[in-house]
């Protein structure tokens, strides 16, 4: 909570008008996209993949089941119990899925994780990708940057999980806007000598847009949990 003369306002604004008159970008709220899909408060979409090359079936295939060549997970319209299996069919690796207000919790079968990504083929980096649309932030002079980070976790195994790529600086960044690339950075998790993650490795990822002026800057995020279980 900020704090000013007379009161408080939302968390991320900044209160009152700056020296020089300039007023602070309004309040941002975090979307699918610029239709404000699904209306729900600071939610954003999540494409997993086995390569950085978005939009398309390049990954890889659950040698049971013949699917999962997205990645480890998705998300991309942000839905609440759409996108856990055995619908859609490449969401292959999770157990369960869970969106509440603006965070997403994915829990992930370790097991079947290091049987078939981890350890096909040699082993693969697994990617996710951010799409969302900042709505508000109304101001003079705005401009607009997203930032990708990881704000936490364990991982065992020597795997690594690091943020990669350039953010975008403008205000849609959903993916039915840039093909797929989304916000522009994204997170590369990349297993070790040891394996993949085990049962109670968890990943913390943040995604914030930010709009700025002259006045200040306004910001809003959206929370991306993981837990191998």
């Amino acid at each position: 909570m900020t704090y000013g003369i007379g009161g408080t306002c939302a968390p991320g604004v900044l209160m009152g008008t700056a020296a020089g008159g300039v007023t602070p970008p309004t309040a941002v709220t975090l979307y699918y996209d610029s239709t404000l899909y699904h209306r729900t408060t600071d939610r954003i979409g999540i494409y997993g993949n086995a390569d950085p090359n978005w939009g398309i079936t390049h990954g890889v295939t659950d040698v049971v089941t013949g699917t999962g060549v997205y990645g480890m997970a998705l998300n991309a319209g942000a839905e609440t119990a759409g996108n856990v299996p055995p619908n859609p069919p490449w969401s292959t690796f999770q157990f369960s899925m869970t969106n509440t207000g603006n965070a997403t919790i994915m829990e992930i079968d370790s097991l079947d994780y290091d049987l078939n990504l981890v350890s096909y083929g040699g082993g693969y980096s697994d990617f996710f990708n951010y799409g969302g649309y900042a709505d508000g932030g109304v101001g003079v002079g705005v401009t607009w940057t997203w930032d990708v980070t990881i704000t936490g976790g364990t991982l065992t195994g020597g795997t690594i999980a690091t943020v990669t790529g350039t953010p975008i600086t403008a205000q849609d960044g959903a993916f039915t806007t840039t093909g797929w690339t989304g916000v522009g950075e994204y997170v590369d998790i990349q297993p070790g000598r040891g394996g993949g993650p085990v049962p109670g490795d968890n990943l913390q990822i943040v995604v914030t847009a930010t709009a700025t002026n002259a006045g200040g800057s306004t910001s809003a995020s959206f929370n991306h949990d993981i837990n191998w279980i």
